[in-house]
């Protein structure tokens, strides 16, 4: 009967306990053990015990990354794998032992695929500048490791050469600066949303059909039916509205300029909408100012006239006589 054991036992115990748990697919138990090999190693005056402490603890960091999957707990996970011999291979459960020089450099890409927000078309327009230089950023960074594929890419389901998620991440960049030039400046929006096309060859079909949209649209240069300027950019410096057009009308002045009149709509450009849109609005406020006047002051001679009925309703009432009967 074993009364006491040594720390390369208890040590060698946890180890083979979290690799238990890890294969079972407990990482939350595999976490727990690596740490108290951790510990074990951290306090021992065994040194080859203590020398494998840095290993435990990457270990309990890995899986706690693996489990998180936030940038913080990767980067952590890659400062510790750093910091281990760089040929040293690691058993973290696939086919294939990494070194960890390799391992450190795929889980501080990791933690910065994981700081981006997600791209989404919907989201485009609350995306900043920092946003697009981030994106752009760890595309460029990507971007150097060529055609090669993550270690880890089965474990973290991102099955894709990394200078192809670096390109689609690039153009993400570019379509966001794009879209804050709408206004200001149309024509370098085009050019960058022409850019991004090229970039997002391998990006989903929403995507891309965003981005050809937006293309089509801001390209696109009238005349403003109302002041007769060039104006430059569908939706955004220009819109249409509905108005009565008739043969005479669309013969006469279709062809004045590109895109005039479209499906019964006339081109207006952003101030003439927003000066008769802000007039109309004004007109409609000082109307329903008028009617809701209107609707006190009836209301107010209503209650005047009832309490003037009730105060005579309560004086006949005060002259009828009151008989009592047996």
């Amino acid at each position: 009967m074993i009364l006491f054991k040594s720390d390369r036992e208890k040590f060698e115990d946890e180890i083979a306990k979290a690799i238990n748990d890890r294969n079972k697919g407990n990482l939350e138990g595999a976490v727990n053990h690596y740490l108290k090999a951790y510990e074990i190693a951290s306090r021992t005056t065994d040194p080859d015990v203590r020398k494998r402490s840095g290993e435990a603890l990457f270990y309990a960091l890995f899986y706690d990354a693996l489990i998180k999957k936030t940038p913080e707990a990767f980067s952590k996970a890659a400062e510790a794998c750093g910091k281990l011999e760089s040929t040293h291979q690691l058993d973290i459960g696939i086919a294939v032992k990494p070194a960890a020089g390799d391992l450190a450099r795929d889980l501080e890409i990791a933690s910065m695929i994981f700081s981006l927000p997600k791209f989404d078309v919907d989201a485009v327009g609350s995306m900043d500048q920092s946003v697009a230089s981030l994106y752009e950023k760890v595309g460029n960074r990507l971007l150097m490791e060529g055609s090669r594929r993550l270690i880890i890419e089965d474990i973290l389901g991102i099955h894709e050469e990394l200078n192809t998620i670096g390109l689609r991440l690039i153009g993400y960049s570019k379509v966001i600066e794009a879209f804050r030039l709408e206004a200001d400046n149309p024509g370098r929006a085009v050019e960058l949303y022409s850019e991004a096309l090229s970039y997002l060859q391998q990006a989903t079909p929403e995507v891309r059909n965003y981005v050809n949209s937006k293309l089509a649209k801001l390209a696109k240069a009238t005349k403003c039916w109302v002041c007769h300027r060039e104006i430059q950019g569908e939706d955004v410096n220009y819109l249409y509205l509905p108005a009565s057009i008739n043969t005479y009308i669309l013969e006469k002045y279709g062809a004045e300029a590109s895109h005039l009149i479209s499906e019964g709509r006339i081109a207006v450009c952003r101030v003439c909408y927003t000066m008769v849109y802000n007039l109309s609005d004004a007109l409609a406020r000082k109307y329903y100012d008028m009617a809701i006047a209107m609707i006190r002051e009836v209301e107010a001679r209503l209650e005047a006239r009832i309490r003037s009925l009730e105060s005579k309703i309560i004086r006949l009432e005060s002259k009828i006589p009151i008989t009592f009967t047996k």
